[in-house]
This record gives structure tokens, sequence and C-alpha cells, in this order.
């Protein structure tokens, strides 16, 4: 009986030691990905699930195949080396960097040439310094833009609003991201045949005195301005007297509350897919510098439309839209 019993306890330790070393060669090969965000965001927030859920497609299962070295500023500039640095030592395969500020610092910052760097929700990556041209990334870094298409923003606009022929928009002078925008509106303005009213704002004080002087235009667009987006609930107080409906550039506060009567924009989780599949490249040897920056497609786009707010402010939603699947109120 002892050498049968012997023998049951060692096949026992012989298992315990083998499902030890199965976990460490599963732990060994396990996949670390930095992610580098600027704060803890509702948009951002997407945009790293849009990232994590494309991955997944592919095999990377968070937990299982990858980890994720996740680490955020607090929307602090002064803190992004440190938050880089804390992704940096556990020696991720590629780094996510989300928003300008940070796809910047990581240029500067990380050191280890051998870390590829993708970044997301970038307005301009030309502009700001990060490539040197939209058809290639740099030696270090490449990515999706979160450029507008004001082209595709106002075929949607003239299918919301049949009837508008013209619209007015704030922007901060004082922005250079701002000053773009507007110069680009503007010329969409022009070939979709709108007449665009454009008035620079310095604080967000000066809102309500001159959204109030946009009276007579058929809609308000909001672009994705820091300055502009906070101070919607501001010019909302203005357009819902003058019955003007607004169409936003950012999604977030149609889905909070009843602001907003349409949101048209790029999907959060769409630039995060495509940030992934750029990461997936670099992971399989390609260099930064022989990846395009991406930018978003028409497929890209999300509408959002409050039909409550649109009511409210006595207008209806075509009758070729009362179908579609982008309603954020309940019928």
């Amino acid at each position: 009986m002892l050498p049968k019993l012997f023998a049951k306890r060692l096949s026992g330790v012989t298992l315990m030691f083998s499902l030890l070393a199965s976990s460490l060669i599963a732990n060994a090969e396990t996949t670390v990905i930095g992610i580098a965000n600027f704060g803890p965001h509702p948009a951002l927030s997407r945009t790293i699930s849009g990232f994590k859920e494309q991955l997944a497609k592919h095999g990377f299962i968070e937990g299982k195949t990858v980890t994720y070295a996740y680490s955020d500023a607090n929307f602090t500039p002064g803190l992004i080396p440190q938050t880089l640095a804390q992704i940096v030592s556990q020696r991720p395969k590629v780094i996510l960097t989300v928003t300008t500020p940070v796809a910047q610092a990581a240029v500067r910052n990380v050191s280890d040439t051998r870390i590829p760097l993708v970044f997301s929700q970038v307005t301009n990556p030309v502009a700001a310094g990060l490539v040197p041209d939209w058809e290639h990334g740099s030696e270090r870094i490449v990515g999706t833009a979160s450029v507008t298409d004001y082209d595709a923003v106002l075929t949607f606009a003239k299918k919301i609003f049949p009837r508008a022929k013209s619209f007015g928009v704030l922007y901060n002078a004082g922005e250079v991201n701002d000053v773009a925008a507007i110069k680009s509106l503007g010329a969409a303005a022009e070939k979709a045949g709108m007449k665009m009213v454009a008035t620079s704002v310095d604080t967000t004080i000066d809102v309500p005195q001159r959204t109030g002087t946009m009276k007579g235009l058929d809609f308000f667009y909001a672009i994705g301005s820091n300055l502009v987006q906070s101070s919607l609930p501001a010019v909302a107080s203005v357009t819902d007297r003058l019955k003007m409906p607004i169409l936003s550039a950012e999604h977030e506060l149609i889905r909070k509350g009843n602001l907003i009567a349409v949101a048209y924009a790029p999907s959060y989780e769409s630039q995060g897919a495509h940030a992934a599949d750029l990461a997936l490249a670099l992971m399989n040897g390609k260099k930064p510098s022989e990846l395009a920056v991406y930018r978003p497609q028409p497929g890209d786009y999300l509408a959002l439309v409050n039909r409550k707010k649109l009511e409210q402010l006595g207008l209806a939603v075509p009758l070729d839209m009362r179908d579609c699947k982008c309603f954020v109120d309940p019928q």
C-alpha cells in the first residue's frame, strides 16, 4: 500500500508543478501593451475601449494573452513624463498615447526606440509636429487623427435640417486648432452653398452675448473646441430662446442630457480600433514611417439625435431618418 500511496502523492506533486510551469509559461508569453492617457474622461475611455476590443479580435485577451500597463496624468501636463516612465518600466511592446500633449511628450521622453508609439485623439498630427505628413508616420510614432471632415458634417446637417441655409459657430481665436477648424469649415460651407457666421470668443463669460448675435440663423454648430464644448450649457440657454438647434462635434453631452439636438462625429471607439490596427502592424515589425496616419472615413461617423429636443424647438425628424438607430431618447 505504501508504494501505491507514495506514487499517488508523487503524481499529485508532479501535477502541481506541471500546472505551475504552465502558468509561468503563460505569464511569460503575455504581451504587455502600454496605454498613456491624459486623464479620466468618458470620450477618452471610449477610445481606449475601442482599442482593446479591436485587439481582442486578434487574440489579445486582457488577463490572458495581454496585460495593459495603464497610467494617466489626471490632465496635468507636468505629470505626463512620470506617467510614461511608469509604463516604460513594464517593458511594453507598444504604447498607445491618448491626446496630443501625451503623444508629444512620449516622443520626447520615451528614450527606448525599440518601443513603437501610436497616437489617438490628436486633431492634426502634422501641425503638432508628430509626423512629417499625412501619408507617413515619423521614425517613432504614427496613429489616428480626429480631424473632422466638414464636407461630411454639412452633408449630414442638410439631411437633418433640410431647410437650413445658414449656421453660426463660435471659436477661440487664440487657439490654433480652432482657427484651422474655422478655415476648413468655411471652405466646406462655401462648397455646400451655406452661409457661415463665425464669431470669436475669448472667455466663457462672453459666450451668451456672442451667441445672441446669431439670431436668424438656422442652426449652431459646436466645433470640437475646448472652450466651445465646455460652454455649451451657456450656448444652449441662448439658442433655446432663439429656437435654434445645436449640432455638436462631440457626442458626450447629447448622451447625458437635453442640451444638444444632434451630434455628428467620428466615434471614439472607431478611432481606438484603427489605432489598434496600427499597433498590430508595429508589433508585427512595421516601422511607424512605413504607415500612413489614419483619418476618419464616412463609416467611422456616428450620428446621435435627441427627438425630444428637436420637438421642443419646433423641428421634426426627417422622414428618411425615422427608422435610424441613432436616437438617444426612447420612443
